[in-house]
C-alpha cells in the first residue's frame, strides 16, 4: 500500500519564508495586471489618463464654445430681423423760405444803367472798328491771305476782351429794359465769332444782322438816339 504522506504538502518552518515571498510576488503581479484607480483620476475614451483638472478645463472650453455659438447665432437672428423689418429714419421737414427780392433806390438803378450803357457803347464801337478793319484788309488781299488772318485774330481778341469787361458792368441793379438787350447783343457777338471760326459765313452774317438790330433798341433805351 503506497505511503500517502509523499503526496501531502507540508510546510516546515524552513520553507515558510520562501512561501511568503512567492505570495508577495503573486500579489504584485495581480496589481500590475489590474492597475489601481486612485480618487481624482479618471480615463478618457482614448485610454489616456486624465486628471480631474484636465477634465474641468475641457468642460470649460466646451461651455465657452457653446456660449460663443449662441452669441453668434443671436447676432445673425438680429441682423435678419433688421433686414426684414428696417427701421425708417426720422424725417425732418425743412421749410425753405426764399429771400426777399432786392430793392434798389432810384439813384442806384440810374447809376447801374449809366455804367452798363457806357460800357456797351465803348464795346460796340471798338468791336465794330476791328471788324471794319478786318473787312477792309480782306477786300484788298483776299479772305485767305495772311494779313486777313492776322486781322481776324485781332478782331477775336478785341471782341473777347470787350465782352468780358461789359459783363462786369451789368448787375442786378441794372434795369431789365437795358440789361436784357445788352445780354442778347453779347450773344450775337459770340455767335458771329463762332461762325467765323467754323467758316460758316451764313451763320456769321446772320448773327451780325441780329446784333445790328439790337443796336437800335439799346440806343433808344440808353438815350443815345
Amino acid at each position: 500500500m503506497p505511503n500517502l504522506d509523499q503526496f501531502r504538502h507540508t510546510s516546515t518552518s524552513a520553507e515558510l519564508p520562501s512561501v511568503i515571498y512567492r505570495q508577495q510576488n503573486c500579489v504584485k503581479s495581480l496589481f500590475r495586471m489590474c492597475p489601481r484607480r486612485w480618487p481624482g483620476v479618471t480615463r478618457s475614451r482614448y485610454r489616456r489618463v486624465m486628471t480631474m483638472r484636465g477634465l474641468w478645463r475641457r468642460r470649460t472650453g466646451i461651455t465657452a464654445s457653446t456660449a460663443a455659438f449662441a452669441v453668434a447665432l443671436g447676432a445673425v437672428v438680429t441682423s435678419g430681423l433688421a433686414l426684414a423689418c428696417p427701421i425708417e429714419a426720422a424725417r425732418h421737414t425743412v421749410n425753405v423760405v426764399p429771400p426777399a427780392p432786392l430793392t434798389y433806390s432810384r439813384s442806384d438803378t440810374q447809376a447801374a444803367k449809366a455804367a452798363a450803357c457806357t460800357a456797351w457803347d465803348r464795346a460796340a464801337r471798338v468791336i465794330t472798328s476791328a471788324g471794319k478793319q478786318r473787312a477792309s484788309i480782306a477786300a484788298t488781299t483776299g479772305r485767305s491771305s495772311g494779313e486777313t488772318y492776322e486781322a481776324r485774330t485781332v478782331e477775336k481778341r478785341t471782341m473777347t476782351s470787350q465782352v468780358a469787361f461789359l459783363r462786369t458792368q451789368i448787375g442786378s441793379a441794372t434795369p431789365l429794359e437795358v440789361r436784357a438787350p445788352i445780354i442778347a447783343w453779347i450773344g450775337t457777338q459770340i455767335d458771329s465769332m463762332h461762325g467765323v471760326n467754323m467758316r460758316d459765313w451764313n451763320a456769321a452774317n446772320y448773327a451780325i444782322t441780329q446784333g445790328n438790330d439790337l443796336v437800335d433798341v439799346i440806343d433808344a433805351k440808353c438815350g443815345f438816339s
